[in-house]
């Protein structure tokens, strides 16, 4: 089938799919999926495709071939895979009907990460040093008070 798909045409004219699908999460393609495609191939399948922002079946069926194949950690395995669970969709569209996506995780660049990890380690040491200020704080109060009450006592000068 990866031979006689044309490049250039949509693959909503290779694959129908009843039009109440479109709107279903790219992760219902884990519901055709067989046992033993299950596994890093599949999920990397479907990373990718959500990085590049396929994230509804619409999305990907309003999509050509040769822009899949521009889609980066897509290689021709997963490709070949994302080839068979499309045919497995158009011909038997029920599959996925009910399917639920899981909540959707958001996925941070590099960048953002380390600026989330500081944001975070900038944070936790703002909460750590006001906590130990106030319990510095707490200790002297305590101490002059005892102080005080010392030197009421004439135990010290």
């Amino acid at each position: 089938m990866i031979d006689i798909i044309d490049g250039n045409a949509a693959l909503i004219h290779f694959f129908p799919l009843p039009a109440h699908l479109y709107s279903k999460n790219i992760a219902c393609i884990v519901a055709v999926a067989h046992a033993e495609e299950r596994g890093p191939n599949l999920t990397g399948l479907i990373n990718a495709l959500s990085s590049k922002g396929y994230t509804d079946l619409e999305h990907l069926f309003n999509s050509t071939w040769k822009k899949l194949y521009q889609v980066p950690r897509l290689g021709q395995q997963r490709l070949v895979l994302l080839l068979s669970l499309l045919e497995r969709i158009s011909a038997d569209p029920k599959t996925i009907e009910t399917y639920t996506a899981v909540p959707h995780v958001t996925i941070h660049s590099k960048k953002e990460m380390k600026e989330l990890t500081l944001k975070r380690i900038i944070k936790k040491y703002n909460e750590t040093s006001v906590e130990v200020l106030t319990e510095d704080t707490e200790k002297e109060a305590r101490l002059k008070k005892i102080k005080d009450r010392l030197r009421e006592m004439g135990m010290i000068v």
